[in-house]
C-alpha cells in the first residue's frame, strides 16, 4: 500500500503523467491480488490445490523445453535459432522460462517432502504420489538446466539453500538425506545424458553459455541507472519512466571517458535487468525503502514456516525471484510478478491465520472482498484484451502494409492505437504507412508522438527518410540525434556522410 501512494505521488513530479498513471494501475491491480490471494490462501485445501497447479504447469514446461533442447520445437521452426534461444519454453524466452521452472522446481520440493511426512490415507497412494512428485522435479531440474539461464540458476540455488536452511531450524524436521542420494545420482546422469553431451557439440550455446556481453551489459545499465538515481534520489523521475529516461542518461554517460569500453553495450533499454535499481530510479529512496521493508517481513516468516514444507516451498520460490530480481526484471513480468504476489500471500496467510482467520470472516469483509475480486477479474480482462487486439491488430498492419493494402493497414493501425494508446508501437507504424505513402507531414505527426511514448531505432529511420523528403539538413539533424543516443550504430553516421556528399555534389552543380 506505501508502494502505491508514492507510486501515485510520483504522478506530480512524473517525466509522463500517463505512462505513471497506468504503471501505478497494474500496481494497484496486483496489491489487490494479494489482497484475494491472502484471504484464499489460508484454507488448506487451497494451498494443495496451488501446489498441485503449479507442480502440473512446471511439467508441462519441462517437457516442452527439453523437447526443444534436443529435438526441436515441434510447432515453430527453431532450429536455425542461435545457442539457448531454442529453449524459450511457452513464455517466449529462457531466461523467463528459468525463472517459472525454479519457482515450480521449489514449491515441488516442498511437496515432495511433505508427501514423506505425511502419510495420504491410503497406503497405496502415498509412493505413487511420492513418485510422481520425484519424476516432475527431476524433470523440472533438467529443464532448468536446458534453459542455460544463469540467473534463474543462481536464484534456485539461493531458493534450495535458503529452503534447507529454515527446515534444520524446524526440532522435528528431517532431510532424509539418505534417501535422497539415488534421486540425486539419477538426477546427475541424466543431466549429463541430456543437456550436457548434447552441449559440447553445440558451439553456439557453448558461446552464450560463457558469453560475458550480456554481464557487461549489466553492468553498463546499473551504472546509467547509478547516473539517473543521481539526479532524482529521493523521489525518482516517475512510476514506470525508466524506459523513456535511460536513452538520454545513456548518451550523456557515453560522453565521459570511463564509458568508451561500453560503447557495444548501448541500447534502449525499458528495464534495469536489476528490479531494485529501476526502482529507486522511478519511486526514489522511499519507494526502494518500502519494498525493502516488504523483503525484510517475508525473510523473517522462513523460521515460522519450517514445519509447513510445502509453505516453505513457497517462501524459497519467492526468495529465488527475489534473487533473480537483482539480475533481470522478473518484477515487471506479468507471469513472474504474478507468481510473486500470490506466494507471498501464501507466506502471509500460513503466518498470520490464527491471528487474522476470525476477522477476515465477518460479512462486510466478505462483501469487500467480493467487490475487489469483481475490480480485479474485470481490470485484469481489460488489460489483457486490449493488448491482445491491439497485438493482433499490429500484426495485422504489418502483413498489410508489406502488401500495400494502405486502407487495410491504417484500420488496423488505428485499431491498435485506441487499444495501446501508451504504446509507441501503433503512433511507429502510423508513421511508416504515411512515409510509404508519401505522406510525410502526418508521418512526421506521428513519428513525434512515437518518440514521446518511447525510444526505437524504427522511429529515427522513418523520420529522416520523412525529413529528407522535405530537407536534407532537418534528416541530419534526426540522424545525429540518433548518433548521439546510440553511439554504437554504424548506419546513421553512415547516412549523415551520404547526405554531406549530396550536399556538395549539388552545391557544384550550382557552381
Amino acid at each position: 500500500l506505501v508502494l502505491v501512494l508514492i507510486g501515485a505521488a510520483s504522478l506530480l513530479w512524473s517525466s509522463s503523467p500517463p505512462v505513471s498513471l497506468q504503471e501505478g494501475q497494474r500496481l494497484l491491480t496486483y496489491v489487490l491480488l494479494f489482497a484475494i490471494a491472502l484471504h484464499v490462501m489460508r484454507r488448506a485445501d487451497s494451498l494443495a490445490s496451488l501446489a498441485t497447479a503449479l507442480m502440473l504447469a512446471g511439467v508441462i514446461e519441462a517437457v516442452y523445453v527439453l523437447l526443444q533442447y534436443s529435438l526441436g520445437d515441434p510447432i515453430f521452426l527453431t532450429g536455425q535459432l542461435p545457442g539457448k534461444w531454442r529453449t524459450f519454453g511457452t513464455l517466449g524466452n529462457p531466461n523467463w522460462t528459468g525463472e517459472f521452472l525454479a519457482v515450480t522446481a521449489l514449491v515441488s520440493l516442498g511437496r515432495l517432502i511433505d508427501l514423506r511426512r505425511n502419510a495420504p490415507p491410503t497406503q497405496s497412494a502415498r509412493p505413487l504420489a511420492r513418485h510422481s512428485t520425484l519424476v516432475a522435479l527431476i524433470l523440472m531440474l533438467l529443464a532448468l538446466a536446458a534453459t542455460l539461464a544463469r540467473g534463474a540458476w543462481l536464484a534456485f540455488i539461493i531458493g534450495a539453500l535458503a529452503f534447507l536452511i529454515a527446515r534444520r531450524r524446524a526440532g522435528n524436521a528431517r532431510l532424509g538425506l539418505k534417501s535422497s542420494i539415488l534421486p540425486l545420482a539419477v538426477t546427475g546422469v541424466a543431466a549429463v545424458v541430456i543437456i550436457v553431451l548434447p552441449l559440447l557439440t553445440n558451439r553456439a550455446a557453448i558461446n552464450h553459455l560463457l558469453n560475458l556481453k550480456s554481464m557487461r551489459g549489466r553492468v553498463w545499465m546499473s551504472a546509467v541507472t547509478w547516473t539517473m538515481i543521481r539526479d532524482a534520489p529521493w523521489g525518482g523521475h516517475g512510476l514506470g519512466t525508466y524506459g523513456l529516461q535511460f536513452p538520454l542518461y545513456q548518451a550523456n554517460a557515453f560522453s565521459q571517458p570511463w564509458a568508451a569500453p561500453f560503447m557495444p553495450n548501448a541500447s534502449f533499454t525499458s528495464y534495469a535487468h536489476n528490479d531494485y535499481l529501476q526502482l529507486w530510479a522511478e519511486l526514489g529512496l522511499f519507494g526502494l525503502l518500502a519494498f525493502g521493508a516488504l523483503i525484510w517481513i517475508v525473510l523473517k516468516r522462513g523460521r515460522a514456516l519450517a514445519g509447513d514444507p510445502v509453505t516453505l516451498g513457497c517462501w524459497a520460490a519467492a526468495i529465488s525471484l527475489l534473487v533473480n530480481a537483482a539480475v533481470a526484471f522478473p518484477l515487471h513480468l506479468p507471469t513472474s510478478l504474478m507468481l510473486f504476489v500470490v506466494l507471498v500471500a501464501v507466506v502471509e496467510s500460513a503466518a498470520t491465520k490464527r491471528t487474522a482467520g476470525r476477522k477476515i470472516s465477518a460479512v462486510p469483509a466478505r462483501i469487500a472482498i467480493a467487490l475487489v475480486a469483481l475490480i480485479l477479474c474485470f481490470s485484469a480482462y481489460r488489460s489483457s484484451y486490449d493488448r491482445l487486439v491491439a497485438e493482433a491488430a499490429l500484426w495485422r498492419a504489418d502483413a498489410a502494409l508489406g502488401n500495400q493494402r494502405w486502407n487495410e493497414a491504417e484500420a488496423a493501425i488505428r485499431t491498435a492505437i485506441q487499444h495501446g494508446p501508451t504504446r509507441l508501437e501503433g503512433q511507429a507504424m502510423l508513421g511508416r504507412l504515411h512515409v510509404e505513402r508519401g505522406e510525410y507531414e502526418p508521418a512526421l505527426l506521428a513519428l513525434d508522438r512515437a518518440q514521446r511514448l518511447g525510444y526505437a531505432v524504427e522511429i529515427f529511420d522513418l523520420k529522416a527518410t520523412a525529413l529528407e523528403a522535405t530537407g536534407q539538413r532537418a534528416a541530419a539533424v534526426t540522424l545525429n540525434e540518433l548518433a548521439w543516443l546510440r553511439p554504437d550504430l554504424q548506419w546513421p553516421r553512415e547516412r549523415l556522410s551520404a547526405l554531406g556528399r549530396a550536399d556538395n555534389n549539388h552545391a557544384e552543380d550550382k557552381r
